[in-house]
């Protein structure tokens, strides 16, 4: 089979512009459903959650977004090279998910010491030196990216943190409560938590996270601020692996502002921001709380 003829650099500029004309498409339209649909908003939401990983970085809030509105039941999301890695490949006939990717350029820095250590013979290593260290980011570009759904080839389970108990996570939670803003939950929400189910407890109490870490000043619409922090909330839960209690889609549909982006935008932003901090602070909190166990 004869092989595909590379672009020129005229037609990847074309190609580029056109996939990134595409991918804002895929925005806008998602920004619109996200105040229109409370489907999509949960949907965007779970997508989130779907994509906190421990082994590697977790997709950024915009690209949750993004992949949300293109495959709303992903799971799992990587590059063809990177599901090649481990033994997998998209399905022939696959359509790719468009995400917003770093363009990266090589510092004039780097770019000198990579020229210097040719002198030496040491052109390769430096290059890799310069890879890791000599880069910055100077735009973003509309990168292909596949679910687990649309690849085949070796059996894979991606990789996944042992789920802690729900005691563990109400203990967890109600000794942060107490530690980061020096007040009891059972006394400052009225909650005897001995008599709760502990799962029914972990949602009170990611409730009370979020209400404290999301300022009401920045979401200061009616109704706004209590739709973030039961969002908020409804992705830690998904991230510990506990039955959520409802993601609520803020009351931000015809709002416009002066910024390039709508703020349904910022607030799903600050919603999964603070979900996943919430999450990474237990299962942190939890594995030390293993260690010393362990140690002592």
């Amino acid at each position: 089979m004869p092989r595909k003829p590379k672009m020129t650099d005229e037609e990847r500029r074309a190609y580029s512009a056109k996939m990134r004309g595409e991918l804002e498409a895929v925005m806008d339209r998602a920004c619109g459903a996200m105040v229109g649909s409370e489907d999509f908003w949960a949907a965007v939401m779970r997508t989130a959650a779907n994509l906190t990983h421990r082994d590697r970085d977790d997709r950024s809030p915009t690209n949750c977004i993004a992949i949300a509105a293109q495959c709303p039941n992903a799971t799992h999301v990587l590059s063809s090279r990177d599901w090649r890695k481990v033994g997998r490949f998209p399905v022939k006939g696959s359509t790719s998910l468009r995400i917003w990717t770093p363009i990266k350029r090589r510092t004039e820095d780097a770019q000198g010491a990579t020229a210097a250590a040719a002198d030496g013979g040491q052109r390769e290593a430096a290059g890799e030196a310069a890879e890791g260290q000599g880069r910055k980011v100077s735009g973003f570009k509309a990168g292909p990216v596949f679910d687990i759904s649309q690849t085949d080839g070796d059996a894979y389970e991606p990789p996944a943190a042992a789920p802690l108990a729900a005691e563990v996570i109400r203990d967890v939670l109600v000794n942060q409560y107490r530690d980061q803003y020096h007040e009891d939950p059972e006394q400052a929400g009225g909650f005897d938590f001995t008599w709760e189910a502990p799962d029914n407890a972990v949602r009170i109490l990611l409730y009370g996270h979020a209400w404290r870490r999301i300022a009401e000043a920045d979401a200061p619409l009616p109704g706004q601020h209590a739709a973030e922090v039961a969002s908020a909330a409804h992705v830690a839960a998904l991230i510990l692996n506990i039955a959520p209690g409802p993601a609520v889609m803020p009351p931000l549909a015809g709002i416009i502002t002066q910024d390039k982006k709508p703020p349904v935008h910022e607030s799903a932003v600050r919603v999964i921001e603070t979900g996943r901090a919430i999450a990474r602070a237990v299962t942190t909190a939890a594995e030390r709380r293993h260690e010393l166990v362990v140690t002592g």
